[in-house]
């Protein structure tokens, strides 16, 4: 089950990116009629708070929401802003975006804790980040027939972490789409460099009507989930709740060279690092057409080494390409919860965000050789 607000959320997410690229003076108007706050008290004042969100003032934007929260005709779309600031937006340090949205809901739990939009700005915003304790403290002191939906999903959630017990070391998660030969060389070369011989290979297929089914076959890849659409990457959420490994392991299923033991490199890591919750692999990018090869570094992207031994790792983004989390930790965060997936809302910041809050940090093995290939 996840967010009900997770369509809304797809839109918002592209009203918001044409609002900020675009600005001509009615377009205003379009974002009131938007975020339904046409002709309402305090619309000046929520265009004032998307204007300073565009130009990245966290501090000013930080005092204005707190001041609108005040105003209960202003939860619902607050909480619709709220969301992207938490689920979508990466134009801040995750501190300041998150921290903003900690104080909204310190807010709203003070001010409006009885008012339906603001119980649920409260509600997704715990049960997002897999604050079950605290949802459920919420929730407490709320009349049982309030938010049945969210009380549901808390439930789930509960369930999913209390009775989990890893069946394996690994899960290899892989989602494809049409891209048969590539995903055979995937199979292939990572069934020759695993080390451990205690995993499952999960595999979900979007709608394939290539000849992927002939390579799963062939492969002796009984695990697939077979979708009747695309659902890009949001289908990662299937197969990951359906893993039982100690270690999900997602892989992009155009990886074709693994370097050898990679599954013990990465949990090597995770367990040499406990305070990181996410660790992937740098990868090269391999030309299909031309067969060069070239680095996909980030040195641009503020990467702090840490040691732990003879370890290292780089603090920073993480290429989802070939990347590592414990199961548990997967459900302690609540999983990919909250927001559908996309190439604007990728699995990697959602992880990202969510460990943070969570104290855990993420980053990158860099060094191995793992060639991921384009056309």
């Amino acid at each position: 089950m996840n967010s009900t607000d997770a369509d809304r959320l797809e839109g918002d997410v592209d009203f918001l990116s044409h609002y900020w690229n675009t600005r001509p003076p009615e377009t205003d108007a379009l974002a009131l009629s938007h975020f339904g706050l046409t002709g309402q008290s305090g619309s000046d004042g929520f265009l004032r708070a998307l204007d300073m969100l565009r130009a990245r003032r966290p501090d000013a934007v930080r005092q204005l929401l707190l001041t609108l929260c005040e105003d209960e005709h202003l939860l619902r779309p607050l909480d619709r802003i709220a969301q992207y600031l938490y689920k979508v937006l990466t134009g801040l340090p995750l501190s300041r975006s998150i921290g903003i949205c900690l104080d909204m809901v310190d807010r709203v739990i003070r001010r409006h804790p009885l008012h339906p939009h603001g119980g649920h700005m409260v509600l997704e915003f715990l049960i997002y980040f897999g604050l079950l304790d605290q949802a459920e403290q919420f929730l407490a002191h709320l009349p049982a027939q309030q938010h049945l939906e969210h009380r549901a999903m808390l439930r789930r959630a509960r369930s999913r972490l209390a009775h989990f017990v890893p069946r394996h070391r690994f899960s290899f998660c892989i989602l494809t789409w049409n891209r048969a030969d590539l995903l055979d060389r995937c199979l292939a070369d990572l069934k020759a460099k695993a080390a451990s011989d205690d995993y499952e290979i999960i595999v979900g297929v979007n709608a394939s009507t290539d000849h992927t089914a002939e390579v799963l076959t062939r492969h002796g890849i009984s695990q697939v989930h077979w979708n009747a659409r695309n659902d890009s990457i949001d289908y990662y959420r299937e197969i990951m709740d359906a893993a039982k490994g100690e270690i999900l392991v997602e892989i992009d299923d155009n990886v074709v060279e693994f370097p050898p033991g990679f599954d013990h490199m990465l949990a090597g890591h995770l367990e040499a690092f406990p305070h990181y919750g996410y660790i992937g692999l740098e990868p090269t990018r391999l030309s299909l057409a031309s067969g060069s090869t070239q680095s996909m570094h980030l040195d641009g992207a503020g990467y702090v080494e840490e040691r732990s031994g003879d370890l290292r790792l780089w603090r920073g983004p993480v290429w989802g390409c070939c990347a590592a989390l414990r199961n548990r930790d997967y459900r302690r965060i609540n999983g990919l919860y909250g927001a559908r997936l996309s190439k604007t809302v990728g699995e990697e910041p959602q992880f990202i965000r969510k460990l943070y809050l969570h104290g855990m940090q993420s980053g990158l093995i860099r060094g191995p050789r793992l060639i991921k290939a384009f056309p």
